[in-house]
């Protein structure tokens, strides 16, 4: 017997999850939510306006280290640039770049959307962007936290020539997401920010788009130019470079030969600037064009008039020869748990306190929360409880299976603590059972045999084949529920090992998932129990 609180419940010796029930006084009740209890904090909007913005003024416009250097706002997550933004990055880029796009002195890098070439007739008319290269990112990382699904925005800066944060230099928030912040996050499209940098390259099907960023950039640092009536003859490349290259630089000279101050010719004697371009290889497909304009005569490059682009390239077709097949790379066994892609189910895990001390406490999940990986290795009297995350609505059901290959249905649950908790439940809204919001409901806790236990989601939009299933579960043991089959009363010799128990189960949830593809989808963790 195990007791907690004034509440005992039996123990199951033979499934490695049970749970513990406790109730306490109305004391202990207040205390818990006294603890967990945070002040809420600044909204969003104040703290860019109070806290960020005027950080950012700062730092970028007397920083020795900025002053000078241009920058450009992004989106990261981690480490990593990311090649599309979320509307509520964006939108508080918007925010923050109109705020410092008024205080004197910032040098901040603008790169407008690129777009088919327009008809401008003069240089004047050209909108430049910062042309020049970008020193630093200033990363904005927006999204929630794994558990308790608070926004945060973290804003770093990147040093990119050294590939190093800068130390120092930094803010963050976390707060509750309002319903329009959490759909604004949930909405991405490509940053044109980030469009010929290498995070968002063109593609060889946009060779229009390639020339109209090239000749754009062209364009500006001519216009800042030594040479007050240019005649530029672009110097194609080699006949073997791929064809967006050629094509590319065909385009070039017929935008740039739209400006009435720049003339173009076909003739290199008679140009006294010639536009050169050189490709280099940079990793598989990836390539890189360098686009730099020269004096014809003395073959001195105009200063600083070179601009460049990342190109990616298709993948080449695999041909074959009469007769002979492709070698094609050997498909992998499917695994007996489904692999389609998940249509119902968006995330499963379990989740364990970072302190497994304090497993036995009014209060488990005080000391943090981490997530447990499949086939990890866990003590007995480790706690436990289960994350599921749903694309559609649809009736959840969890069940446990030892390393005997005994079913353990935990949810739903005929515990009366969890007797009000539904089966159907929404997206957008992670369902943890036990809650973690009410610990004095209870906690799973390992308390097995060593070997290997697994834990299965099921996921079930149809009310009356849920009814089925759930009847189907109703013939094995409950958390608070004893088996309903004889199982126990046969004979040892009839006695189904526990691999072939493992197998029939999931060969169960595989032909239902079969039988009713869309409307069914289970997923599995496995945990080594020592």
């Amino acid at each position: 017997m195990k007791a907690v609180g004034n509440l005992k419940v039996r123990t199951l010796s033979v499934v490695a999850i049970c749970i513990w029930l406790g109730l306490y006084a109305c004391a202990h009740h207040q205390a818990a939510r006294d603890v967990d209890q945070k002040p809420d904090a600044p909204s969003l909007d104040i703290w860019l306006d109070d806290t960020l913005i005027p950080y950012l003024v700062l730092q970028l416009g007397r920083h020795p280290r900025f002053k000078g250097q241009p920058v450009l706002l992004v989106r990261m997550q981690g480490d990593h640039v990311q090649p599309r933004i979320d509307d509520l990055t964006d939108q508080i880029r918007q925010k923050i770049m109109d705020a410092l796009l008024k205080e004197p002195g910032l040098d901040l890098s603008w790169r407008p959307a690129i777009y088919s070439w327009r008809h401008h007739r003069s240089l004047e008319e050209v909108s430049c962007g910062d042309f020049r290269k970008i020193h630093y990112f200033i990363g904005i990382d927006c999204g929630l936290t794994e558990v308790e699904r608070r926004l945060y925005v973290k804003v770093r800066a990147l040093n990119i020539t050294e590939q190093k944060w800068v130390s120092g230099f930094g803010k963050s928030w976390q707060g509750t997401p309002t319903v329009l912040q959490s759909a604004a996050l949930s909405r991405e499209h490509p940053d044109d920010y980030l469009r010929g940098l290498r995070p968002l390259p063109f593609s060889d099907r946009q060779p229009d788009l390639l020339a109209a960023y090239l000749a754009r950039n062209l364009s500006c640092l001519m216009r800042q130019g030594e040479e007050v009536d240019p005649v530029v003859y672009v110097e194609n490349v080699a006949v073997d470079s791929p064809k967006v290259f050629r094509t590319t630089l065909e385009l070039v000279a017929k935008y740039l030969a739209r400006f009435g101050e720049v003339e173009v010719t076909d003739d290199p004697n008679q140009a006294n600037v010639t536009v050169v371009s050189e490709i280099h290889s940079i990793h598989q497909n990836l390539r890189q064009i360098w686009v730099a304009a020269r004096h014809h005569k003395g073959a001195t490059y105009l200063p600083g008039a070179e601009t460049e682009a990342y190109v990616l390239l298709d993948a080449p077709k695999q041909t074959t020869v009469a007769g002979n097949q492709p070698t094609m790379p050997p498909k992998p066994k499917p695994s007996l748990q489904q692999v389609n892609p998940p249509l119902l189910i968006s995330s499963f895990g379990l989740l364990t306190p970072l302190e497994p001390a304090v497993c036995a406490t009014e209060t488990p999940w005080i000391s943090g929360i981490r997530r447990v990986k499949s086939r990890e290795h866990l003590a007995s009297g480790s706690c436990l409880a289960i994350e599921v995350g749903l694309f559609v609505p649809a009736y959840v059901f969890l069940v446990g299976q030892d390393a005997d290959g005994r079913q353990t249905v935990l949810f739903p649950s005929d515990c009366p603590a969890f007797l009000s908790i539904p089966a159907l439940h929404q997206p957008g809204n992670l369902f943890r059972f036990p809650p973690l919001s009410a610990p004095d409901q209870g906690i799973l806790v390992i308390d097995g045999s060593p070997g290997m236990e697994r834990v299965y989601a099921i996921a079930i939009t149809e009310q009356d084949l849920a009814t089925r299933f759930a009847d189907r579960l109703a013939e094995h043991r409950g958390l608070c529920r004893p088996s309903n089959s004889f199982e126990g009363l046969r004979p040892v010799a009839s006695s189904v090992s526990s691999d072939r128990r493992i197998q029939d189960w999931q060969k169960y949830l595989s032909n239902l998932s079969d039988r009713y593809p869309g409307l069914v989808e289970w997923r599995e963790i496995l945990l080594v129990i020592s």
